[in-house]
């Protein structure tokens, strides 16, 4: 028989503990109660429940006394707490262990993050022990909880990670980063930017580190680190152009001889035109210094795009400047003076796949994380195309199911077109609606116009697979006021006349 799981909940508020009782009681947990930090304390090292939830009010003994308290006693230093607050500034507890959860309480959310934390501890059973080599899931181990595990346990050996076509592993000694690697990129770089993987798979394969150390930081203090810049970074990214626009110094730009060496390394790689990517993937600097040089180089005109913008081998600018002007000057219609110009782009299909194939197959798209929610929630953003310095497009899901109706027609304000990848009936459906009430013009990947489709007022059209292909028809056919023919096969439109 299973041992039943011991949860306590340490909460003056009595209001919020019922409810959550009930709950997990529900769920075959069995609850116990403390009304104070002092009395948690002595609940834990007498009943040694599985997990605690501590909530930021108690007396006596505040959250992060308590943990550290626990942490110091062999018997208690593996039990979880996950503190739970109602302030509305709860990035004071990032770094935490376990997390936290907000308040009031969605019973779902607290119930689902107890599971996640269950099925963790589980599955780092078997990196606590000696054996040869471990594999397993990031969705159910993640790559912070992997490091943690293996800092508290001082374990040495190759973290392996595998996402899609991307690799990456990370050198482990005595339980702390001392190397990474993934692409091009090495030490800190590397490891900032596999840290925040949110899927994929990971190999553990203990043994000796080798090689000179080139990380020097804690793993609590890289993990904090790499959080900091993730989210610095998912600010910094969308003022930028594209990963595939090329840069390159201005032929007058005014160089001090006296320069910090991250501005120095960008410096010497615009000496030739290079793509935003590539001088990513080239400084040594981390990701977040290399795009505040950047930043910092456009601003001043140091640094400028190159005539064409798209790197060479690319697929080329989507449009020409004359369309450019005019697609600029369609979204900006009625809406004031501005300069710059943001328009929205559907995606309609069915599943993650299709955004995850929009995120790796649109040249030049940028996702607005490395794992956007709206992947897997089906609602968002998913990234932004900088079609020129002033004009953008946003790519966004909404959910396809019928139930999520009431939400298609506020969130599709400011869209400009929509792109089907399959015809099944959700999303058909929902491609029906963007196409005859918001009369924006949709175009197929890969299948024939559907029934429903054919005769749209602003358009409809089929290309084959080539997402680049897919683009360039729909934002041709956003120009142009007079929809093609209902089912027309589009191979290659000739650019509008504007």
């Amino acid at each position: 028989m299973a041992q039943v799981r011991k949860i306590l909940i340490a909460d003056p508020d009595l209001e919020s503990v019922r409810p959550l009782s009930r709950a997990l009681r529900t769920k075959g947990y069995q609850v116990h109660y403390a009304p104070d930090g002092s009395r948690a304390l002595e609940v834990a090292v007498l009943r040694h429940p599985d997990l605690i939830l501590f909530d930021e009010t108690c007396r006596m003994l505040d959250a992060r006394t308590f943990i550290n308290i626990l942490r110091s006693n062999p018997r208690t230093d593996d039990i979880p707490v996950v503190v739970s607050t109602s302030s509305l500034e709860a990035d004071k507890l990032r770094g935490l262990r376990d997390g936290f959860l907000r308040k009031p309480f969605n019973i779902d959310e607290v119930l689902s993050r107890i599971e996640h934390i269950f099925r963790r501890n589980e599955a780092a059973k078997d990196l606590k022990s000696e054996v040869q080599e471990i594999e397993g899931s990031l969705s159910q181990l993640s790559i912070p909880d992997l490091m943690q595990i293996l800092g508290m346990n001082k374990r040495s050996g190759k973290l392996t990670l595998e996402r899609g076509n991307e690799r990456g592993e990370i050198i482990v000694a005595d339980g702390r980063p001392v190397n990474a690697r993934t692409g091009r990129a090495e030490g800190e770089k590397a490891l900032f930017r596999l840290l925040v993987w949110a899927e994929g798979s990971f190999t553990f394969s203990p043994g000796g580190s080798g090689g000179k150390p080139r990380i020097q930081r804690g793993t609590d203090d890289a993990l904090l680190e790499a959080m900091r810049q993730a989210d610095e970074l998912n600010r910094l990214m969308p003022g930028l152009p594209s990963r595939n626009t090329r840069l390159v110094l201005a032929p007058d730009a005014d160089l001090t001889q006296d320069q910090h060496p991250v501005t120095a390394q960008v410096v010497e790689l615009l000496r030739q035109p290079r793509a935003v990517g590539e001088v990513l993937d080239l400084a040594p600097a981390p990701d977040l210094e290399v795009v505040g040089v950047l930043h910092t180089l456009l601003q001043k005109g140091v640094a400028r795009m190159t005539e064409g913008g798209e790197k060479e081998g690319g697929t080329g600018p989507l449009l020409g400047p004359a369309e450019l002007h005019a697609l600029r000057g369609r979204i900006l219609r009625g809406r004031g003076p501005s300069k710059e110009a943001t328009a929205k782009l559907f995606v309609c299909g069915s599943g993650p796949a299709v955004a995850r194939r929009v995120l790796s197959q649109v040249p030049g798209i940028e996702a607005v994380a490395a794992e956007p929610t709206a992947v897997k929630s089906g609602f968002g953003t998913l990234g932004r195309l900088d079609l020129h310095e002033l004009l953008h497009l946003d790519f966004c899901v909404l959910p396809p199911a019928e139930a999520a109706r009431p939400l298609w027609r506020p969130f599709s304000a400011g869209a400009v077109g929509a792109v089907l990848f399959d015809v099944s009936e959700a999303a058909v459906k929902l491609a029906h609606f963007l196409a005859w009430d918001i009369r924006i013009p949709v175009v197929v990947v890969g299948h024939p116009v559907p029934t429903e489709l054919q005769g749209a007022p602003a358009g409809a059209a089929s290309v084959g697979e080539d997402l680049s292909e897919a683009l360039r028809t729909l934002l041709i056919l956003t120009l142009n006021p007079a929809p093609l023919l209902p089912g027309v096969q589009v191979q290659r439109p000739a650019s509008v006349a504007v």
